[in-house]
């Protein structure tokens, strides 16, 4: 099983925003492999805090703005949520399996809710997520019973002996010196460790501007700023505070001024990087759409992924019909036709812009095993879906690409 997902990863991971930034410096500004991945790395964090734009895998969603039960259908506000995070998403499943993973991207929303002034309905995740609610409960009981705050509707109230994730985990740290367990158990890469560390130290040297500095909520940056004091008055914890410290203080640089670039090369790659995000800002993505890369549907079958042609595609990630496929409708403990709706759009989707999401492409969009997507696909013998595969006759049981392109462009005609 393990082959099989590093196989399914390493054919959707060179289409992440990170790895197509790499692919660039290193073809446009020849950047050797490990300066490319830090500039990307560091790209990425100040596009990230640019007004107007939106990230590929993020979307627009409403959700409650009560944490009450009662009014969370009718009190809503609009979030911005990391439906996908391709590099995270990928590595997180590879290395940890697909149950963390689906734990993991729960978390993350509940937290970029909260962070923004709303509250996760789970009900709501639930079908997000393409999970029945008994299945979110089960992936969300590990990290609970590690006694972490999640907030969400209908759940406990913040309070001091309640630490949200990021908290929790700097605490166990401080406490263990190593937190390889607690990390694996809640899907915590080695790049996401990196941040939340950084974030820590941010909150250990500047005290007082640390808010608005982290991207967190009031609640977590308070929790870490008193984690930050409480170590620097014990001993066993005090001296690995300071070499934190230490190490973060020339950690962040404006992508334009890593050192692999020279004068010329640092303000041409800025330029380049500007104009990448006056393209995002562009899009003026709706609410509930998110971009995602594709391979052209012009590469043939023996295109090689490093040096094919990607295009970003609109995706609508959750509609309202998904929402009477799963929570609203009559069958909410049932998600058979929930998954095979949204695996059916992100598929077509991406063809009528001339992009062709691949079997993994959809395994990672949908949170799911690629062989449970071949399945939902094979089991739909009236609907022609088009994969990839399907179109350039890839596969176990490849049908002829002609025939499939006829029967596709049929289909179109007669919507």
């Amino acid at each position: 099983m393990q082959s099989r997902v590093q196989h399914a990863t390493q054919w959707v991971r060179p289409k992440s925003a990170r790895s197509l930034l790499v692919r660039e410096l290193r073809k446009q500004f020849g950047q050797a492999a490990r300066a490319a991945e830090e500039i990307a790395e560091e790209s990425l964090a100040w596009m990230g805090q640019v007004q107007g734009i939106t990230l590929p895998g993020c979307v627009r969603m409403s959700v409650p703005a009560t944490s009450s039960r009662r009014y969370a259908p009718v009190r809503r506000r609009i979030c911005q949520i990391t439906a996908v995070d391709v590099d995270e998403d990928s590595e997180v499943w590879q290395e940890f399996g697909l149950a963390v993973m689906q734990g993991r991207r729960l978390t993350r929303w509940i937290y970029e809710i909260y962070r923004q002034g709303g509250f996760a309905s789970l009900t709501e995740l639930a079908a997000w997520a393409n999970l029945t609610p008994t299945a979110l409960e089960h992936r969300l009981k590990p990290i609970r019973n590690l006694g972490i705050w999640l907030p969400h509707v209908g759940g406990p109230q913040a309070a001091p002996d309640r630490l949200a994730l990021e908290p929790w985990l700097i605490r166990r740290y401080l406490e263990q010196g190593n937190v390889d367990r607690e990390r694996a158990l809640l899907g915590i890469t080695e790049g996401a460790w990196r941040r939340m560390l950084r974030r820590f130290t941010q909150a250990a040297i500047h005290p007082i501007a640390a808010g608005p500095m982290l991207g967190l909520s009031h609640i977590e940056s308070q929790q870490l700023k008193n984690l930050a004091f409480e170590a620097q008055q014990r001993d066993h914890m005090s001296s690995l505070v300071e070499q934190l410290m230490r190490d973060a203080l020339s950690s962040h640089k404006d992508p334009g001024e890593n050192l692999a670039f020279s004068p010329a090369q640092g303000q041409r790659y800025l330029e380049w990087l500007g104009t990448t995000v006056d393209e995002l800002g562009l899009r003026s993505l709706r609410e509930g759409e998110m971009l995602f890369y594709a391979m052209s549907a012009d590469e043939g079958a023996g295109a090689r992924m490093r040096s094919a042609r990607i295009v970003p595609v609109r995706l609508r990630f959750f509609t309202p019909e998904d929402a009477l496929a799963g929570y609203r409708g009559a069958s909410r403990r049932r998600v058979f036709e929930l998954k095979v709706g949204r695996i059916q759009r992100y598929a077509n989707e991406a063809w009528q812009q001339a992009g062709l999401l691949s079997l993994p492409d959809l395994g990672l969009l949908m949170g799911m095993h690629t062989a449970a997507v071949r399945r939902k696909i094979a089991a739909q013998d009236g609907s022609f879906i088009p994969t990839r595969g399907r179109i350039w006759n890839i596969g176990a049981r490849p049908v002829a690409a002609h025939r499939r392109l006829r029967v596709a462009n049929a289909n179109i005609a007669g919507d």
